[in-house]
């Protein structure tokens, strides 16, 4: 009835596990040897064909090299394992904590000094889509020309996790160190970075900043030995690689160097100062005997083309086991989220100043503070374009947040998900009752059949649109902007117009479903809408919400056509159609160029069934245009019979017709 449970199986088990790691271990290093012969292999092949008899590469420049390196790159990557993915606690340039974060437009985050060394280049944000990189500013360029500050609510959060400060003051030492290198203070600077050596054996940025230093100083033996540890402690970091190369060309071992700067190209194979530098090594390969070494396999141990085996190991340090969603490294020293102990923060460290609720889609402003982004919207929307927390302007930034290039904040935005993932899911509920709206539309419009369903949607007071018809609308109220946003957001992209009517003091009973085909926005948040009509709806109840009207609805539609009547409205719909096109020829030129204008193009006479939802298009745009009384024409739109409105068009045609004869019979008297 119970198991037997014995005590030696469980040794046994982790003995059994560990004998498997050692094969596992043994498979990788025989691995490594084959991958690390074939790396050399392809090196040694391809500095064979650049230096064949004839061949015109001898006489290119470093510069004309450079597109021979990129391929050359690509091609490497292409057959190597895929790179790691860092951990969002983790800036993509120093490969370390995000230490004095500064947030980009795009929502990735990076250290301030990391930004700042990008003063010079045009480099685009590594951990945006490549697809999208070139057709919009780059982030990086925009918050250097901007001065973007750096992210306040980001920086108190990680000086809350006490488990983060020997990093952050590891950092703090690392830049003062790089200060006094730049002042020409090599010793102190050594010695400041050796005092994060001798306390931290895994700090590879001193190990890099002492090697650079070691390398001003022309002690080339210690600069190798640091850069070994940078590599090995940072396999997929393309500085380590080029800090190395960079050691190498120095002491004239050209084939070594250009070897690592092909490993660090692998990694980005876009990096332009990478190409510079494998163009620069390759140059110097070409004309000069220099050839490869037996150092070879010990250079690339560590390569991104073949990662060693500490690049495998899980971090288990028992402080936290949440890691943030984004978060896919698998290196102990490529992933903060076990060091970073969640418990020390709290969920009302995540709140928005604004509506003191959980934030949802955090964004971050170019001075460096954090809100809601549609409170951060709506804020703006009933004052100037300025941060609510410190005034500063944001006239330059509030036209991206409006056209929805500002992304949300990632790290902030996963560490609340991640760490806090009850609250998360009670805010997403809140900001989905909030934007319901709609939701139902799309269904009800596919089913002609069902016009008995109520649904809820924002109601715009305006004029009387139309089916079929277009309805361009200025918004610049700040209701209504919050209402279209809200619109957007949905999927059914769709919301009901009615015009006022004066004697409820309230807008009408019967409105249209407009869709939103197009929107552009102006720099202070106004935008320019082109909406259509679809269909026609009758208000069941009326409501409020955020000072904008809403409304449950239900969808109205023509009353079926009987069989007898079908053959005889079809001529009625052809015969007065021939009558409106007849009254609009008859029409001055001018007077036909503003309805065409009006119509987008005049409708062509369409038929219809005895189920039609609304009759013929052509119908509601003649109706839309006609010189008529708005009861008239309201009288018209409510109307569940198309044999009505026809009549009405073909009366008021012939209306205008006998208003057109006497004026043509008056003149022809006078002459």
């Amino acid at each position: 009835m119970y198991s037997n449970y014995h005590p030696n199986s469980s040794k046994g088990s982790l003995v059994r596990v560990k004998k498997r790691k050692l094969i596992l271990e043994q498979k990788k290093k025989s691995l490594l040897k084959v991958k690390s012969s074939l790396l050399v292999q392809c090196c040694q092949q391809f500095l064979a064909d650049l230096r064949k008899p004839g061949a015109r590469f001898l006489s290119y420049t470093s510069v004309e090299l450079e597109p021979i390196c990129h391929q050359l790159a690509i091609q490497q990557m292409a057959m190597s394992s895929s790179l790691a993915i860092s951990c969002p606690w983790i800036c993509s340039f120093c490969e370390d904590l995000i230490y004095e974060p500064l947030t980009l437009y795009c929502g990735h985050t990076y250290c301030e000094q990391c930004i700042k060394d990008l003063e010079d280049t045009s480099i685009d944000c590594p951990r945006c889509p490549k697809n999208i990189q070139g057709q919009i500013t780059s982030s990086i360029r925009y918050a250097i020309d901007h001065r973007f500050s750096r992210n306040h609510f980001l920086k108190e959060i990680i000086e809350r996790i006490k488990t983060l400060e020997f990093k952050c003051e590891n950092i703090r030492l690392y830049q003062q160190a790089r200060n006094e290198c730049m002042r020409e203070n090599y010793q102190q600077a050594i010695e400041i970075y050796s005092q994060i050596t001798t306390k931290y054996d895994n700090e590879y940025l001193a190990f890099y900043g002492r090697a650079k230093t070691y390398i001003k100083l022309k002690q080339f033996d210690k600069a190798l030995t640091d850069s070994e540890h940078v590599i090995r402690l940072k396999p997929f970091w393309k500085k380590g690689y080029y800090c190395r190369s960079q050691i190498l060309f120095e002491t004239k071992r050209f084939t070594s160097a250009l070897l690592l700067s092909l490993q660090g190209l692998t990694i980005d194979p876009d990096d332009q100062i990478g190409k510079q530098i494998m163009a620069q090594h390759l140059h110097a390969v070409l004309h000069n005997n220099d050839q490869p070494e037996d150092t070879f396999p010990i250079e690339i141990r560590s390569s991104p083309v073949i990662p060693n085996d500490t690049s495998t190991i899980v971090t288990n340090s028992g402080i936290c086991d949440t890691k943030l969603l984004t978060c896919r490294s698998t290196s102990t020293s490529s992933c903060f989220c076990s060091l970073a102990d969640h418990k020390q923060l709290s969920v009302k460290d995540f709140e928005c100043s604004i509506c003191v609720n959980l934030l949802w889609l955090p964004m971050t402003t170019p001075c460096g503070h954090v809100f809601c982004r549609e409170c951060l919207i709506r804020s703006i929307d009933n004052t100037q374009a300025q941060c609510p927390m410190c005034k500063n302007s944001l006239d330059e930034f509030f036209p991206l947040l409006i056209q929805s290039y500002v992304n949300t904040t990632e790290i902030i935005s996963k560490i609340i998900e991640s760490f806090f993932p009850e609250e998360y899911r009670e805010r997403q509920a809140l900001h989905e009752q909030e934007n319901i709206d709609g939701i139902l539309i799309p269904k009800l419009l596919s089913n002609n059949t069902d016009a008995s369903i109520v649904f809820e949607i924002p109601i715009f007071v305006c004029v009387l649109p139309l089916p079929f018809c277009s309805c361009p609308l200025h918004v610049f109220e700040p209701r209504y902007r919050l209402l279209i946003r809200r619109t957007m957001s949905t999927q059914s992209r769709t919301f009901g117009m009615c015009t006022y009517d004066e004697e409820t003091e309230m807008f009408t009973d019967h409105g249209t479903l407009l869709y939103i085909r197009g929107l552009v926005y102006t720099r202070d948040g106004r935008s320019i809408v082109d909406t259509i009509g679809r269909r026609r709806f009758r208000v069941i109840d009326r409501g409020m919400r955020d000072q904008y009207y809403t409304a449950r609805v239900q969808l109205i539609r023509d009353h079926p056509i009987e069989q007898e009547d079908f053959d005889d409205l079809s001529e009625l719909n052809r015969s007065t159609y021939s009558d409106v096109r007849h009254w609009f020829d008859q029409l001055g030129t001018h007077r036909q160029e503003l309805i065409s204008r009006q119509l987008e193009e005049y409708p062509s006479c369409d038929d219809f069934t005895r189920d039609s939802t609304d009759g013929p298009s052509w119908a509601w745009k003649i109706l839309n245009v006609l010189p008529i009384e708005s009861q008239l024409q309201y009288t018209a739109f409510i109307s569940q019979s198309l044999r009505t409105r026809l009549q009405i068009i073909k009366d008021t045609i012939d209306f205008l017709q006998n208003q057109i004869q006497p004026a043509t019979v008056s003149t022809n008297n006078d002459s």
